[in-house]
């Protein structure tokens, strides 16, 4: 169940929108309205922009077009995820958790987060009289101090002493499998981690999850063996240490992120909290969206070679996207933040951490190096190479400072060349853009002739357009939506967002409840909460309403259908003669009698 087994309907009935944000802005009632408006917390400004509707439980500033209802609201202002944000409000309101099983599936998360718990307790307990576990972890430069802080411990060399001990404790072999601690091997059950140093693994509310081991020679492969994907654990949704370093990220306002349990440790004992790691895995949307709650800036400090780098590469659209500034520390070959800080102290890190830069420019300094002492024909592959990596930034700002850069450093002492250079560098744009376009995709003038519209990350809507108007009179009025949901596909709105916010006002209507922006919010995706709020605080006149509706609704198919024609059309340019071309003239007859009809009539009633 969403929200940990917490009833969201109850919470939000219990729930007082203005007593929940009122400590946090100071809200004042609109003359001669129901509204309350303040300074918005989420960005400096002068005048406020910031509007809440007590009636309708929901909040939108109308300056950096962030909203939601009070789940989206915690959890912007306490940078939580919304099952936190959940769990603080049903706390908050003196609700207990359930869930829709009668409570086993909530009791089996205890009884596994138990489980964890003592077993972290019995891998501290057996590091000790472990000679050679505690000498490895002082020979890695641990301290007691961060052996204590971070729970580590050791699993022994034996196949069951963590099997005997936990069930001797009352846990089952089966329940000691579904954690990932033993395993089931022909009718018996073996430890999964023997002979390892163990690194406890939390999740955001500190609470152990899972476990890593490290092998502490090479006789023990693989050298580093994590629990498996559990009902607690995905290590696409944890970060390591993410729990303590949350807080410093929060004062650093960036997050550093580097691979691995000792890497992180170190960076904590040096003095640089706001360090999490990945465990194995690319960085994913989640982490990104983890990381993104807490800071605006990420440092990646991996090696340079490393299959985490090369990911993060690929993750270039997850940061754009979730517009975080991205920058790269600049490594030694060879040498990862734990052993730089111990060779070389606090400061050498400190100092890279200072000269990072942005993964744009990383990236191209990478290619650029290879192309230094080489021949010609190579070096002017190099460039194209170079050219091609910035073709993925967004045109704009970005993309021109860079092709500036580039040129600069291709011819650094030659102002006319450097010109030359960055017009060959915008030529090459161009021939990227028409290849990937392909043939027959675009018109002469390079203008996209695609009759659908490519799908956009879900984000408020800027200013108005035909398909938010109605939206948002939908939203406002939602006993006239019935009768015009039907005749409206989800392609007939441009934005993500809007496609959801009327997905979740058909499944009102067809399942025959009342729309409202409530009803509409319960059953949206969290990334449209702010364009729903949006909508629902536009001012929509009640004066010729439905005909101001049907009016929104005859544009929107008339597009739908012209475009759909326009398609039919393209495609009989490029068939020959045959029963293709019979089929698409008839579909395309077909296209034009309904438009024909339908520019003729009323949609509705």
């Amino acid at each position: 169940m969403p929200g940990g087994g917490y009833d969201l309907d109850e919470i939000r009935r219990r729930a007082d929108i203005v007593e929940i944000i009122s400590p946090h802005v100071a809200l004042r009632r609109r003359s001669g309205g129901r509204q309350l408006t303040g300074l918005c917390p989420f960005h400096q400004e002068r005048t406020p922009s910031f509007s809440v509707d007590p009636e309708k439980g929901l909040w939108h500033c109308f300056g950096c077009k962030a909203g939601g209802d009070i789940f989206d609201f915690v959890e912007q202002i306490e940078k939580v995820t919304f099952a936190e944000a959940v769990e603080l409000l049903g706390r908050r309101y003196g609700l207990q958790p359930r869930a829709p099983d009668g409570g086993a599936r909530q009791h089996q998360k205890e009884r596994l987060l138990e489980l964890h718990a003592q077993a972290c307790e019995l891998f501290q307990q057996w590091l000790k009289p472990a000679r050679a576990a505690r000498d490895y972890l002082t020979t890695r430069g641990l301290t007691p101090a961060a052996i204590t802080e971070f729970r580590l411990g050791y699993a022994p060399e034996s196949w069951d002493s963590l099997l005997n001990a936990m069930t001797t404790r009352g846990f089952k072999a089966e329940e000691l499998a579904s954690a990932g601690l033993v395993v089931a091997r022909e009718g018996r059950h073996y430890d999964r981690f023997r002979d390892r140093v163990i690194f406890p693994i939390w999740d955001t509310s500190g609470r152990v999850i899972a476990f890593g081991g490290r092998a502490m020679g090479d006789d023990n492969p693989p050298k580093y063996l994590n629990s498996p994907e559990t009902q607690l654990f995905s290590k696409g949704r944890v970060l390591y240490a993410f729990d303590r370093a949350r807080r410093a990220m929060d004062e650093a306002g960036r997050a550093i992120v580097v691979e691995g349990y000792l890497d992180a440790i170190a960076c904590h004992e040096a003095g640089f909290r706001e360090t999490a790691a990945t465990m194995g895995t690319a960085l994913t949307a989640e982490h990104v969206q983890m990381l993104r709650r807490r800071a605006t800036q990420i440092v990646l400090a991996f090696d340079a070679d490393s299959a985490g780098m090369g990911a993060a590469l690929r993750s270039r659209e997850l940061f754009r996207q979730a517009e975080l500034a991205v920058r790269v520390l600049s490594l030694p070959e060879k040498v990862d933040p734990d052993e730089l800080i111990r060779t070389q102290g606090a400061e050498a890190f400190a100092a890279r951490l200072e000269a990072a830069v942005p993964l744009v420019e990383w990236e191209l300094g990478r290619i650029l190096a290879r192309g230094e002492g080489v021949k010609e024909d190579a070096r002017v592959a190099i460039f194209q190479e170079a050219v091609a990596a910035l073709t993925a930034l967004p045109s704009g700002v970005e993309r021109e400072y860079y092709t500036r850069w580039l040129a600069q450093r291709w011819a650094p002492n030659d102002a006319s060349q450097t010109a030359s250079m960055e017009q060959a560098i915008r030529a090459e744009f161009t021939r990227f853009a028409a290849r990937r376009a392909g043939p027959g995709q675009r018109r002469e003038g390079g203008a996209s002739e695609s009759p659908v519209p490519e799908r956009s990350p879900a984000k408020p809507a800027v200013g108005h357009s035909t398909e938010a108007d109605l939206l948002a009179a939908f939203v406002h009025y939602g006993k006239l939506a019935p009768p015009h949901v039907q005749a409206l596909e989800e392609a007939d709105f441009e934005g993500e967002a809007g496609r959801l916010i009327f997905a979740a006002i058909r499944g009102l209507v067809e399942a025959g409840q009342q729309v409202t922006p409530q009803a509409v919010m319960a059953g949206l995706d969290e990334s449209a909460h702010a364009h729903l709020a949006d909508l629902a605080m536009r001012q929509v006149p009640a004066e010729r309403v439905q005909e101001t509706m049907e009016g929104y609704l005859r544009r929107l198919v008339e597009r739908r259908l012209q475009r759909r024609r326009d398609g039919l059309l393209r495609r009989l340019e490029t068939v020959g003669p045959g029963s293709e071309q019979e089929a698409l003239a008839a579909e395309l007859n077909e296209c034009n009698e309904r438009l024909g009809k339908f520019l003729s009539r009323r949609i509705v009633g």
